[in-house]
C-alpha cells in the first residue's frame, strides 16, 4: 500500500470511526434522555398525575398538584383547551367521564408531559456534534503520532544519514523503518551504501593490486631480464665466438623468454581470478578418472628426473565432483611441479590420494622433500610468497598456490596445507562430491 492509498484509507477510518462511535453515544443519550424524563423533577410534578372526581368534587388527586392546579385544569377542559403547561412543561390532558348505578357522575383526568422536541433536537444535535468533534480529534491525534512514527521520523532520520552518506561517511546503516514506500526507499538507500562501501573497497583494492602486482613483477622480470641482455650481448660482442656457443647463448635466451611468458600468464590469470572476472564452466567428472589423466601428463617429467608420483584411490564407489575441467588441471599442475620441484631424485615421491568424508572428496598431494617452515606455512597461498630458494620451483612467478587457492575457492571447495620442516608436506583440497550420476 502506498503512501497515498495509506493516507485516504486512514481518513475513510477515520470518518466512519468517528461517525460509527458518534451514532452509539446518540443512541445512548436517546436511552438516556427518555429514562430521565421519566423521573420527577424538582418541584415534585411527575411526568403523569391524575385527578378523580365525583360530581364536580374531588374525590381523589394526585398529590403532585395543588388545588389551585387543579382549578386550572378544569378550566382548560372546560373551554377546549387540552393542555396544561406548569414550570415550563406542556402536559397533555385526557378526560374520562362515566355515571355510577346510584345516578353519580365520575371524571378522571390524566396529565401526561409532552416532551419540549424543540428542546431534546438541539440537546442531541450539540451532544451529536461536540461527541463527533472530541472523536475526531482524539482518532486524528492517535493517527497524526503513527504518521509521525513511520513516515516523519525515519524520513528525518533518511535525511541524516543520506547527507553522511553524501560527505563519505559510508559506515553507518540505514534502518528500513516506517511505512511500505519509505520502508523500501530507506532499504534502497541502505543497498546504495552497501554497494557504494563495496565499490570503494574494490577500487582500493584493485588499486593496492595493481601497486603491488607491478612492484612484485617488475622485481621477478628484471632477473630474466637481465639475462636475455646478457646473453644477447654475448653474441653480438663476440663473446660467443663459435656456432656452439652462439647456439648455447640463444637457448638460454629463449627460455628466459619463456619464463617471462609464464609469469606474464599467471599474472593475467591471477589478476582475473582476484577481481572476479573469471568464469567457471563447471561440469560433473568422475573424480577418480580425472587425477589419473592429471597424474599421466606429468608422469613422463618426474621418470626423466629420476622421481616417482604415485596415485592411491580409498574412495569406496565412483564418486563425481563438479569442477572446471581446465582450471583444475592447473591446480594439479602447479601442487604436482611445485612438489616435484622439492623432493630429491631417487628418492622423491609424490602421492596423490583420495579419500571422502560423507560429503566431501579430499584429494592430498603429499610428497616426502624438505618440507615447510612452521613460520611459513600460514603464507604458502599468498601471492608472490616464497618461502625459501630451497622449495622455489625454476622459473616460477610466486603464484602457483595463490592462483591454485582462488580456483579451488572459485569451484566452493577448500585448499590448506600441512607440513613439518624435514618431514615434507601435504596440500590437501576439499570438493563437494555428487554420490550418483544424476544432476
Amino acid at each position: 500500500m502506498n503512501l497515498k492509498q495509506r493516507f485516504l484509507t486512514q481518513s475513510t477510518i477515520i470518518l466512519i470511526g468517528t461517525i460509527v462511535i458518534t451514532c452509539c453515544f446518540g443512541f445512548v443519550y436517546t436511552y438516556f434522555y427518555s429514562l430521565l424524563s421519566k423521573s420527577p423533577d424538582s418541584s415534585g410534578v411527575k411526568h403523569r398525575a391524575i385527578v378523580v372526581m365525583e360530581n364536580d368534587r374531588v374525590l381523589y388527586k394526585s398529590e403532585d398538584f395543588s388545588m389551585f392546579q387543579i382549578k386550572e385544569i378544569l378550566m382548560n377542559i372546560s373551554v377546549g383547551n387540552n393542555y396544561y403547561e406548569y414550570n415550563n412543561r406542556k402536559f397533555t390532558i385526557d378526560e374520562e367521564d362515566f355515571t355510577h348505578e346510584d345516578g353519580d357522575k365520575y371524571k378522571i383526568i390524566t396529565l401526561n408531559q409532552v416532551v419540549d422536541e424543540n428542546y431534546y433536537y438541539k440537546s442531541l444535535i450539540a451532544f451529536v456534534f461536540m461527541t463527533f468533534l472530541i472523536v475526531f480529534i482524539i482518532a486524528s491525534l492517535i493517527v497524526q503520532k503513527q504518521n509521525m512514527n513511520n513516515i516523519m521520523i525515519p524520513i528525518v532520520d533518511l535525511t541524516e544519514k543520506t547527507e553522511k552518506l553524501r560527505n563519505g561517511e559510508l559506515d553507518t546503516a540505514i534502518t528500513d523503518k516506517g511505512y511500505g514506500e519509505i520502508r523500501e526507499l530507506g532499504s534502497a538507500i541502505e543497498q546504495l551504501r552497501i554497494q557504494l562501501k563495496n565499490s570503494l573497497y574494490y577500487q582500493e583494492k584493485v588499486d593496492d593490486n595493481r601497486k603491488f602486482l607491478i612492484s612484485s613483477i617488475s622485481h621477478d622480470l628484471k632477473t630474466p631480464v637481465t639475462s636475455i641482455r646478457g646473453y644477447i650481448d654475448g653474441v653480438l660482442d663476440g663473446v660467443a665466438d663459435t656456432d656452439e656457443k652462439r647456439d648455447y647463448y640463444l637457448t638460454k635466451a629463449i627460455e628466459k623468454t619463456k619464463m617471462i611468458d609464464t609469469m606474464i600468464e599467471d599474472l593475467l590469470l591471477y589478476s582475473k581470478l582476484d577481481l572476479k572476472q573469471m568464469e567457471f564452466e563447471k561440469e560433473k567428472i568422475d573424480i577418480v578418472k580425472y587425477m589419473k589423466d592429471c597424474i599421466d601428463d606429468s608422469l613422463t617429467d618426474f621418470k626423466l628426473e629420476n622421481k616417482s608420483i604415485v596415485f592411491e584411490n580409498k574412495l569406496s564407489a565412483e564418486t563425481f565432483v563438479i569442477i572446471d575441467v581446465e582450471k583444475f588441471k592447473r591446480v594439479a599442475q602447479n601442487i604436482v611441479d611445485n612438489a616435484k620441484s622439492n623432493i630429491e631424485e631417487q628418492v622423491g615421491q609424490l602421492k596423490i590420494i583420495l579419500r571422502e568424508t560423507s560429503s566431501s572428496v579430499i584429494i592430498e598431494f603429499k610428497d616426502n622433500g624438505k618440507g615447510i617452515n612452521k613460520q611459513d606455512l600460514p603464507h604458502i597461498f599468498d601471492r608472490f610468497y616464497k618461502s625459501d630458494t630451497a622449495r622455489e620451483v625454476k622459473g616460477s612467478s610466486g603464484l602457483g598456490l595463490a592462483i591454485a587457492k582462488q580456483i579451488v575457492e572459485g569451484l566452493d571447495g577448500r585448499i590448506w596445507a600441512i607440513s613439518e620442516a624435514s618431514q615434507g608436506a601435504s596440500i590437501i583440497i576439499s570438493l563437494k562430491k555428487m554420490k550418483d550420476k544424476k544432476h
